[in-house]
């Protein structure tokens, strides 16, 4: 290869070097870099409301009392009466207490009444895994003659059984299980059912 050849190349490479470095690393006059900031857009939360806690719905428990009236014919019946049994109370308790009561105002405008005298007290109401005994003052059987303890008594017994759980009741008057009711001397059968006054 000549001297001049050699040069050429040299030349050429020079030219092509500086090319090269003022195109691609060498800033450029007259021309701004322009810098890209980077944002983050965070996600747009939304304020979760509150919303109030439910209430928790209480179920209503009912009772049944048996209290007594008279037809369309003016045949005693017995006339079923439904109370409110409030939170938290027994609901037997509950329904021969209201029996002892007696009716109210507005059942007794529509001729409903009762033969449990209002001194009468309820002692206990026990129930055990086996059985229930009811106590009752010996009061409830003085007063009035024998159609009116029956009355009482059907009274009690069906008040009794249809607010009590599937278990036998047992009748105590003043803390002994009840066999002869009264001066009238009726019968009752334990434990209690709809037949225990007439068998």
């Amino acid at each position: 290869m000549s001297f001049w050849t050699k040069l050429v190349i040299a030349v050429l490479a020079g030219i092509a070097g500086f090319y090269i470095w003022t195109e691609f690393f060498d800033e450029k006059p007259g021309v701004e870099k322009k810098l890209v900031k980077e944002e983050v857009v965070e996600p747009q939360q939304t304020e979760k409301k509150e919303e109030p806690p439910k209430k928790e719905e209480v179920k209503k428990t009912y009772a049944t009392v048996y209290f007594l009236g008279v037809d369309k014919n003016s045949a005693g019946v017995f006339k079923k009466v439904t109370r409110e049994v409030p939170q938290g109370k027994n609901k037997l308790t509950y329904a021969i207490q209201s029996l002892i009561a007696g009716p109210d105002a507005a059942e007794k405008e529509q001729g409903v009444f009762s033969e449990v005298p209002k001194n009468v007290k309820l002692l206990a109401v026990v129930e055990s895994e086996s059985k229930i005994i009811i106590d009752i003052s010996g009061n409830v059987q003085t007063g009035g003659g024998a159609d009116s303890l029956y009355s009482r008594m059907k009274q009690i017994i069906k008040t009794a059984l249809n607010n009590a759980p599937k278990k036998p009741i047992y009748l105590y008057i003043d803390g002994k299980q009840a066999e002869v009711l009264g001066g009238e001397g009726i019968m009752i059968t334990q434990p209690l059912s709809e037949n225990s006054l007439d068998e």
